[in-house]
């Protein structure tokens, strides 16, 4: 027997309604499954977002270069990318902290002062072990080859978050931070041929 037009005009609404809390349902049930690469272990009201934020790397390659490359013992190693960061976290009243900053989380350069284009990138390692910690990384990208690993410079840490910038000179600035004073500087050594850190000025 046909169903009444009124009846259906009801049954519309909850139909849709429980299609909608079904997909809801099925998103939460596959949360777990593709974890944020971004969690807070604390409160943003008491402390900044990076200092808080753990990062969870998923990818096994940096710029072309397999981690375990990079580092015998990694097993994942993602760049920090601005798409990969909740926009609420990298943006207050509309304007781009990093950016703001001078910050960045790539820059391209001849670092070497050679003629081969280079990058430098950071973000987050986990070893096959387990532990985890923050990575820069300098790659030469040779136009029409393979990239080349120039530099790694790796720690374990609870706290992942680095950032980059160029001082006035054209160095690499590695920060640990935003808003703060902790930093270091990468300089290219002509005489040893190899990239190495400025010593810092407070313990000279």
């Amino acid at each position: 027997m046909p169903i009444p037009s009124v009846v259906c005009r009801t049954l519309g609404p909850i139909v849709r309604s429980v299609l909608a809390v079904g997909g809801l349902m099925l998103m939460a049930a596959q949360a777990p499954a593709q974890q944020a690469f971004v969690t807070l272990n604390g409160d943003l009201k008491k402390e900044a977002w990076w200092v808080i934020a753990e990062f969870h790397p998923f990818t096994t390659e940096v710029r072309g270069i397999p981690a375990n490359q990079i580092r015998k013992s990694w097993c994942k190693a993602t760049e920090f990318r601005k798409d990969l960061i909740p926009k609420e976290l990298l943006f207050e009243n509309g304007a781009d902290v990093m950016k703001g900053a001078d910050m960045s989380f790539a820059i391209e350069g001849r670092f070497d002062g050679a003629a081969t284009k280079q990058i430098a990138v950071v973000g987050v390692f986990q070893e096959c072990a387990g532990p985890k910690g923050r990575f820069m990384l300098v790659v030469d990208q040779p136009a029409g080859e393979k990239p080349k690993m120039r530099f790694v410079d790796a720690v374990r840490t609870n706290r992942q978050f680095a950032a980059l910038s160029k001082d006035k000179r054209g160095k690499l600035v590695l920060w640990g931070c935003m808003e703060c004073d902790g930093y270091s500087v990468l300089k290219w050594d002509r005489k040893k041929n190899r990239f190495e850190w400025e010593p810092d000025p407070l313990e000279q």
